[in-house]
């Protein structure tokens, strides 16, 4: 009985071959660099920081790559980060703080290392935009941070971080179109 059920699974995979197969392009990944490391001019906290998963605005969480074409939030075709926009985005900053040697650790909130503070992140702007067809696109990034003491619960400061570029490349990440009319 176990041979019959073994041949009919190699059977049926067998011919499962052809049903994989597709005449569409492989997707590009793409990833971000963390900030390069320097001298903030800030004494180092002997402080421990987490970083919250981020929370991000509508249609953002997803490993496809957004673009915001007027009031249509669409995706480039063809392109795609190496995770989810929150991954990307949460190991983007755990990267650049420990890059930034800021404090005397900063993990991720989910590997259950205790302490002192956590930051808790909220994402606004993650995306491509098209002012027209025939100019590049601008790359927006709105990011809000609060920072919250974890012993009390109490909000310590909340900040926000905004940038735009109109550069084709982002931390050393050149990211292209498939084609003319990128979205879809």
């Amino acid at each position: 009985m176990r041979r019959a059920v073994l041949v009919v699974a190699m059977l049926a995979c067998g011919g499962c071959g052809s049903l994989l197969d597709t005449k569409l392009p492989a997707s590009t990944n793409f990833v971000l660099a963390s900030a390069p490391a320097g001298s903030a001019g800030v004494a180092r906290s002997e402080a421990d920081l987490s970083i919250g998963r981020p929370d991000l605005a509508p249609g953002l969480d997803t490993e496809r790559i957004a673009v915001l074409k007027g009031r249509e939030l669409d995706y480039y075709r063809g392109a795609q980060w190496g995770g989810r926009t929150t991954e990307v985005v949460q190991t983007l900053i755990v990267e650049s703080f420990e890059d930034q040697q800021l404090f005397r650790s900063v993990t991720a909130e989910q590997s259950r290392v205790s302490s002192d503070y956590v930051l808790d992140v909220s994402v606004r702007d993650f995306q491509a935009e098209h002012a027209s067809d025939s100019e590049a696109p601008t790359a927006h990034v709105t990011i809000v941070g609060r920072l919250i003491r974890v012993s009390d619960r109490q909000l310590v400061q909340t900040f926000a971080a905004t940038a735009q570029s109109r550069k084709p490349s982002l931390s050393g990440v050149t990211v292209r179109p498939a084609s003319a009319a990128p979205w879809r």
